[in-house]
């Protein structure tokens, strides 16, 4: 069984919901667990600052616990061996078809990461669903369609036809309408 969580964004606020979320991925964790940052949906020379200020958030959600935060390999092989020793995935938001494409072209990626905790931020979201709504193009995409579900990130009660498009799109799945720094369990 594979935990997906799920977060509607903005996870770079130091908030006590986004304290959660953290607090969420790592407690379940040994004390050597290894948690890959996949930064793919932002440009490369952002990585690395995003590195550390995950590390930063994943140390104090976790303080006695001694992880290891690394960040995803863009090279394909080199990723695919990252996600088998790793216990956490953590797709941190972006751009959608950034992401989408380089996740695209790995292989069997669900079996890949299955029995760990994958952790998605807004793009990372969409990735992972079957249908999500675009905030930034006003329209419905298909994700990977890992997960059965239909999503819309950075939700507002002000979004609510949006979410009424999505809920009407393609076949009937279960919706996640979910707020910045608010997230969601489900597990496949």
């Amino acid at each position: 069984m594979t935990k997906y969580i799920l977060h509607g964004g903005e996870t770079s606020r130091p908030t006590s919901d986004n304290k959660q979320f953290f607090i969420g991925i790592t407690s379940d964790l040994n004390n050597k667990a290894t948690i890959l940052c996949v930064y793919f949906a932002r440009t490369k020379e952002k990585w690395p600052a995003m590195l550390e200020q995950d590390k930063i958030n994943f140390s104090s959600a976790s303080r006695q616990k001694n992880l290891n935060v690394t960040m995803a390999d863009d090279e394909l092989n080199n990723f695919a061996e990252q996600i088998k020793q790793a216990d956490v995935i953590y797709l941190r938001g972006g751009d959608t078809d950034t992401l989408k494409i380089i996740l695209n072209k790995m292989k069997n990626l669900d079996e890949l990461w299955r029995g760990k905790i994958v952790a998605a931020s807004s793009a990372g979201v969409y990735v992972l669903s079957k249908y999500y709504y675009s905030n930034s193009k006003d329209n419905i995409g298909d994700g990977l369609g890992i997960l059965p579900i239909k999503s819309i990130c950075h939700y507002k009660e002000e979004k609510s036809d949006k979410l009424e498009r999505l809920k009407k799109h393609g076949e009937d799945l279960p919706v996640y309408a979910i707020p910045e720094e608010k997230f969601f369990i489900v597990e496949k």
